[in-house]
């Protein structure tokens, strides 16, 4: 179903070529499931969808305590889908960004 208003997402890593769940159980430690997004050039893998921003911040900062050898997991934010800067996403949710 199409994404509507503003959600959240984790991205994992990026790559310049695809991958799949057995490099991310190998070299990452991670089982779960992701998502393949391609954005400006590269292939991002994302996962999950929250429409908190403390929610997807929260599941960025279990990967780093669980030990997953991400480069840097960081928040992404979507307004119907289309990826947008986190910054934007708050103001148009109007939420907040607590640290």
């Amino acid at each position: 179903a199409p994404e509507k208003g503003i959600t959240y997402k984790v991205q994992i890593t990026a790559a310049h070529r695809e991958v799949g769940s057995p490099y991310f159980q190998k070299r990452h430690r991670y089982h779960g499931e992701f998502a393949i997004e391609r954005h400006d050039g590269w292939i991002k893998y994302v996962t999950g969808r929250f429409d908190i921003y403390r929610e997807a911040r929260a599941q960025r900062d279990k990967f780093v305590a669980d030990g997953h050898a991400f480069p840097g997991p960081f928040v992404t934010a979507y307004n119907n889908g289309e990826r947008i800067t986190v910054q934007e996403a708050l103001m148009i949710a109007n939420q907040r960004r607590a640290n």
